[in-house]
Order: C-alpha cells, then structure tokens, then sequence
C-alpha cells in the first residue's frame, strides 16, 4: 500500500487500522478455532475429532505467537511505524497538531492490542497521556482505548484501575460520558474490580449534563441486581464523598445518598448498615462528616430491631446531638417509625425519642440520669423491704452479743487412755453468728484456756454460785 499522497495524521491513522484488523483476524480464527463444536457429531468422528482439537489448539497458539512476535517485529511493515508513533506521543509540545496527536494515541492503542509485550511496555505512556492531554478528543480516544486493554489483558491494565476511574471527573463532558460508558460496560462484565472508587461513578448522578446522570442512574439500577454489590461498597462510598478532601459538597452529598441508600431493602441489610454508620461517628473528624451519617441513617428504612440497633450505640451518636441538623435527622427517624409501629414497639421509641431530647438540651450526662431514673422506678417495690432486712440484721447482731457468754467449764470424766488422745486431737471449731446465717449457732464454745483474760463484759454469775 501507498501512503506517500495521504496527509500525515490519515498514514498514522491507516497503519493503525491496519494492525487492528490484523489483530482481530487472527484472534478471530484463533477463538473459532479453539471453539469448535463437535457436539453433533457421530461417537466414531468424536474420536476421530480429539486429534483434530490438539492439531486446532497447536494451531491457536501458533497464531497467537504471530501476534505476540512478528507483528510488531523488526521485519514486518506495522514495526516501521511504531518509533514514529511513540515520538509524536512523547511530544505533544513538538506535534501539536490535533488531528495528529488524536491519530497517534489511537493508532498506540490499536498496537498495544496486538502485543502484551508491547503492551506492557507502553502503559505508562498511555496513561499519562490519558491523564495529562490538553486535547479532551486524545483523552477520549485513549479511555477507549484502555478499556479495550483492560479486556484484552485484564492484569496488565488492573494496578492502572484507579487512572479509568479517575476520567469520570474530567472537565470535558465528552470525556465524562465516554469514560461512564466504558467503566459501565467493564464492572457489570466484571472486567474490572469494584472498589471503593466506584464513588467516582456516583458522582455523576448530579453531573449538570442530563445525559451522564441518566448513565449513572442507569447503572446503579443494573448494579443493584447484582446480589450485595451496592450493600458492600456502600461505606467506603460514604466516607468517600464526605471526606474533607476529594469529597462533595453537603447537596450534593444528600442527592447522591438518597438514590444510592433506596436500593437498600432488605431488613438484615438495614440493620447492619445502622450499626456500622453509628460506630462511624467515633471515627469521623468534621462536624460535616457527623451530619453526612446522620443524613444517611435518616434516610434508611427502619424497623424496630434497627431502632434497637442504634440504642444499643447510643453512646457513639449521643454527644454529637447537640447540632441541631443532626438531632433533627435522628428525630425524624422517630417519625418515621410511629407512623407504622405495632402497640408494644412504641415503648421503645418513646425511649429513643426521650433519650434524643435530653442528650439534645442537656448533653450526654442526661442520660446517666435519664437511666438511673428509669432504674430507681423499677427498684421502688424491692427497696420498701430493705428496711426490714436491714432491722432483722440489726436484731441478730444485738443478739449475738448478748448471747456470747463464757459456758460453764465442762466435768472431765475418766476415759480410756486411747478415746482422750483422739478427743485432744479433735479441735473445736468457733462459730460466730456473722459467718453463719441460722440463727441456731449464735453462741460459741470455747476451751477454758483459750478464754479471754479481759473481756468486757461477760456474766460469771452463774458459774460463781454452782462453785459456792
């Protein structure tokens, strides 16, 4: 072929044409042959077909090998042009030409596609021009471009992930809607990783072009049938947009939660997500980060287990309340909840709701009151029979003293000599009436020599007049 009549940017964009569709024809044969259907054939050709499939997967990799080695090679016509290539894309202060610059990177993406060595040697270069070009068409031809990679050598192009992500807020509408229609078309093929920079694709839900937002829209729907995909990006999504840098402003913010937080109806998914943005609120630095998750569990469907839920973190929220944004947000979760609660879960709004009240006008130390309140209330009758344990204790101990009196010395008796050894080895065991609760061994017995000298005081009247 001649190029020489054609102007520069068409020879560029022809060449690149021209290894495409060399690409594509030999990856094509290469997929059909790999591909073959035998299911229809007799048990005798099937046989036959298993030499055939070894012969056809000898021949895919052959071709495969062409695309690898020779097409890009010193000997072929493609690798001719690869230097002028990477010199107009390596300078686009030199070659500022528009038409140039957009022919040159799309044709450098038609050649990465034939090769994963050429390929992984020119990312870099791709990348930083899709990032740093000055001409918004370059940037878009390049975000094709990539996206095709991505499918072609998905592990190539993953650790460069976070370079698509970041188009879908470039300045250039026409970038922003190419980038949301490839990185679309990449996470619901799952040929790409959803993560939390996924929150770069709702922030255009409020792009100011009707046509971006409906995509956003549009793909958060398809999303959201994808099992728990939205449940789980959904917490890194919230601390990204309400981050103090890289975040949105507070509207927005809302717009975007609003839409996101609707595809969440399941009660179980509720329910975790309440506590998990409640215990948030010990690691959010900003009041506008406390008011964001007070925003977005306002915006949950809540049941009486959710409300439950966030009693039992109330201390993570509940010296946050003294905002009046936030304390109206959480309130009007209780509104909310009494418009259809059952008879017995109205207690415990009334408790939530009383709680909010207080922590609101006085601070959390309301509700050590509030509780010690609600606990004194429940002791009342049990504490009306304090006094009398307390009275019957009194008594016994009045009684104890009273009744510790020295007995009377024992009449030792003449026994066998072995029966004393054993009675002199056997030991009393003193028994006060404070280390036994029956009222039966309120007195002690005591050994004559282990008698107290001075005791204060103990009736001997007794004793005194048996010895006279």
């Amino acid at each position: 072929m001649v190029l020489q009549n054609l102007p520069f940017p068409r020879a560029i964009h022809v060449k690149g044409r021209i290894g495409w569709n060399q690409n594509c024809l030999l990856t094509r044969d290469s997929w059909l042959l790999s591909h073959q259907d035998a299911s229809s054939e007799a048990t005798m050709e099937e046989e036959m077909g298993l030499v055939g499939a070894t012969a056809d997967d000898t021949e895919a990799e052959l071709i495969r090998g062409i695309c690898e080695l020779e097409l890009l090679d010193g000997k072929q016509t493609l690798a001719a042009f690869v230097p002028l290539l990477l010199k107009v894309c390596n300078n686009p202060g030199l070659y500022s030409n528009p038409e140039l610059c957009a022919a040159a990177s799309l044709a450098l993406g038609k050649f990465c596609m034939i090769s994963a060595t050429f390929c992984d040697s020119q990312l870099r270069l791709l990348f930083t021009m899709l990032e740093k070009s000055s001409l918004p068409i370059v940037r878009s031809n390049l975000m094709i471009a990539t996206g095709d990679l991505a499918i072609r050598f998905p592990n190539l192009v993953d650790p460069w992930t976070p370079h698509l992500y970041a188009r879908l807020r470039d300045p250039a509408q026409q970038v922003r809607k190419t980038a949301g229609l490839v990185m679309t078309h990449l996470i619901l093929k799952d040929m790409v990783k959803v993560k939390g920079q996924v929150s770069e694709m709702a922030v255009l839900l409020i792009d100011p072009a009707p046509q971006i937002a409906a995509l956003a829209k549009n793909f958060f729907n398809e999303l959201s049938h994808k099992g728990n995909a939205i449940y789980n990006l959904l917490p890194d999504i919230i601390s990204r947009l309400s981050a103090p840098e890289g975040g949105v402003e507070e509207e927005p913010f809302h717009t975007i939660m609003k839409q996101l937080l609707s595809y969440i109806t399941k009660d179980k998914q509720t329910e975790s997500l309440v506590e998990k943005l409640c215990q948030r609120f010990r690691t959010a630095r900003t009041e506008r980060q406390y008011r964001d998750l007070a925003y977005c569990v306002s915006q949950l469907p809540l049941t009486e287990r959710g409300l439950r839920k966030m009693l039992d973190n109330f201390d993570c929220f509940g010296d946050k309340l003294s905002d009046e944004s936030i304390f109206s947000a959480f309130l009007s979760v209780v509104g909310k909840l009494r418009r259809g609660a059952k008879p017995e879960g109205k207690a415990v709004i009334d408790e939530f709701e009383q709680k909010l009240r207080a922590c609101h006008t006085r601070g959390l130390d309301a509700i050590e009151e509030f509780e010690m309140g609600q606990g004194g209330s429940q002791r009342a009758p049990s504490a009306k029979k304090l006094p009398a344990v307390s009275r019957h204790r009194h008594l016994v101990s009045a009684a104890s003293d009273d009744d510790f009196v020295t007995p009377e010395p024992r009449r030792t008796t003449r026994r066998h000599p072995n029966t004393q050894q054993q009675v002199s080895k056997k030991k009393l065991r003193i028994v006060f009436s404070s280390d036994e609760s029956s009222e039966e061994e309120l007195s002690a017995e005591m050994m004559e020599d282990e008698t107290p000298k001075k005791t204060t005081p103990i009736r001997r009247a007794s004793a005194h007049r048996q010895r006279s």
